[in-house]
C-alpha cells in the first residue's frame, strides 16, 4: 500500500508538522483498561468492515492468482524475457498479498491483551510499513522495465540484441530491487512501538530532512515512473495502430473471377499454323497459387521443387505465427500498464498535504479506502488479463490445469 496511506489507515498518522495525531472518530472497539493502559486499537466501524471483511478476501485471491502465474510462466514454452519479468511481478505481488492480508488481520480484529496488541503494532511498524513500500517500488520499477523491453522489441527490434544482453539484463533486475530496498531502509526508522503499546515515532521522523526525503522520494518512484510508463503506452500504441494499418488486408474478393486470354497453337491438316484466342477464368487465388507450384514436369516428379515450396510455406506460417505472439505481448503489456496506471495515479493524491491537508478527517480515510482498493485490484487483476490476451498462456494453464485434475483421480 502507499507510504503514508497505510499508516492513516490504522488510525496513527504524521501530520504536516510530524507531530503525532489521533483520529477524532471514535474506536471502533470499546476501550478496557489495562494497568492504565488501552488494549484497544482505534479504527472506525466501515474501516473495519471494509479492511477485514472485502480487502482481506481480495488478498487472498490476489495471492492465489500470482501463484498461478508463476506456475504457468515457470513452464519451458515461455523463454522470451518479457515473460520473465512478468515472473518477478508475479513473485513481488504474491508478497505484497502476503503482507496486506497479516496487515488487514492485526489491525482491523481486537487484541486480547497488551502482548497481543504489541505483535499488532510491532508488525505494522517493523514488517508492514517498510516492506509493503519496498515492494510496490520493486513493482513499479519492474513494470516500467517490460513495458520498455516490449517497446524495444516492436519499434527498434534491431537493437534489443544489445539492449537487453544478460548482462544488462542482470544488472537491471539489481537496480530494481536494491534500490527501493535502499531508499525504503529509513523507513525501518521512522515509527516505534511506544507507550502502552501504541504507535509513536522517532525523532528522525521530525526532522526536515526526512520530509524533504519523503518528497523526493515519491517523485523518484511514483511521479516519474508514472510519467514514463504513460509516455511508453503511448509509443506502444502507436506501433500496434501502425502495423495494423500496414498490414490491413485489402478488400477484395478471394473468388472473384478474372478473364485472362491466351493464345494456342492449333496444327489443321493444311499447311501454315491457326490461332485460336481461349478466354481461360480462373479465380484470384488460384492464379497466385498456379504461380507457386511446379512447371517442368521433370522437377515435379523428383519432388525437389515441391519441398521447397512446402518449406517455404511452413516458414512463412512460422513468421506468422510469431508476429501473432508479438503483437499480443503488446497489447497484453499495454492493458497491463494501463491498469497499473489506474491504480498509482490516484495513490498521488493520498501523499499527505498534496490535496488534503488534514489526513485525520473521514474524507482523507475514505479516500484512502478506494485508493487501497484500487491498488489492490491492480494486483489480482493481471492473470485475467494474461488469460484473455494471451494465447498460449491459455494452452499451457489448460494443460497444467488437466495434468492437476489427472493426479487428483489417480490418487483418489
Amino acid at each position: 500500500m502507499g507510504d503514508q496511506t497505510g499508516l492513516s489507515s490504522a488510525a496513527l498518522t504524521v501530520d504536516h508538522n510530524l507531530t503525532l495525531t489521533l483520529l477524532s472518530n471514535p474506536p471502533f472497539d470499546s476501550i478496557e483498561l489495562i494497568n492504565n493502559c488501552s488494549v484497544a486499537l482505534q479504527y472506525t466501524f466501515v474501516e473495519h468492515i471494509f479492511y477485514l471483511y472485502f480487502m482481506s478476501p481480495l488478498c487472498l485471491i490476489g495471492l492465489v492468482l500470482n501463484v498461478i502465474n508463476l506456475i504457468v510462466f515457470s513452464d519451458r514454452s515461455f523463454k522470451n524475457l518479457t515473460f520473465k519479468y512478468l515472473r518477478l511481478i508475479a513473485f513481488v505481488d504474491c508478497i505484497t498479498c502476503i503482507l496486506v492480508f497479516i496487515y488487514c488481520i492485526t489491525n482491523y480484529t481486537r487484541p486480547r491483551t497488551l502482548n497481543d496488541k504489541y505483535f499488532r503494532i510491532w508488525y505494522l511498524v517493523n514488517v508492514y510499513f517498510p516492506m509493503a513500500n519496498i515492494t510496490a517500488a520493486c513493482n513499479v520499477l519492474l513494470t516500467i522495465t517490460v513495458t520498455i523491453e516490449r517497446l524495444v522489441s516492436v519499434r527498434w527490434p534491431m537493437s534489443k540484441q544489445r539492449l537487453f544482453n544478460p548482462n544488462r539484463v542482470l544488472l537491471t533486475l539489481i537496480i530494481c530491487f536494491l534500490f527501493p530496498i535502499l531508499a525504503n531502509s529509513v523507513n525501518f526508522l521512522v515509527y516505534k512501538v511506544g507507550g502502552c503499546n501504541n504507535l509513536d515515532v522517532t525523532m528522525i521522523a521530525t526532522t526536515k530532512a526526512y520530509k524533504y526525503f519523503s518528497i523526493c522520494k515519491e517523485v523518484l518512484l511514483r511521479f516519474i515512473p508514472i510519467c514514463i510508463l504513460i509516455f511508453s503506452n503511448c509509443l506502444l500504441l502507436s506501433t500496434v495502430h501502425a502495423a495494423n494499418k500496414k498490414f490491413k488486408p485489402t478488400k477484395k474478393s478471394h473468388n472473384s473471377l478474372t478473364v485472362t486470354t491466351t493464345s494456342i497453337s492449333l496444327q489443321p491438316s493444311s499447311n501454315g499454323c491457326d490461332t485460336k484466342s481461349i478466354n481461360k477464368y480462373i479465380s484470384e487465388s488460384q492464379s497466385q497459387t498456379d504461380s507457386l507450384l511446379p512447371i517442368s514436369p521433370d522437377e515435379n516428379t523428383n519432388g525437389q521443387q515441391r519441398a521447397s515450396f512446402v518449406s517455404t510455406n511452413s516458414k512463412s506460417r512460422m513468421h506468422i505465427r510469431k508476429q501473432q505472439q508479438e503483437k499480443q505481448l503488446t497489447i497484453m503489456l499495454v492493458w497491463l500498464s494501463t491498469l497499473y496506471l489506474c491504480g498509482q495515479i490516484p495513490m498521488l493524491f493520498a501523499y499527505p498535504n498534496f490535496v488534503f491537508k488534514d489526513t485525520s478527517k473521514a474524507a482523507y480515510k475514505y479516500y484512502a479506502l478506494v485508493v487501497n482498493l484500487l491498488e489492490l485490484v491492480t494486483y489480482l487483476a493481471n492473470f485475467f488479463i494474461y488469460v484473455k490476451f494471451t494465447t498460449q498462456y491459455q494452452q499451457v494453464f489448460r494443460t497444467k490445469i488437466k495434468k492437476l485434475f489427472f493426479c487428483f483421480v489417480k490418487t483418489s
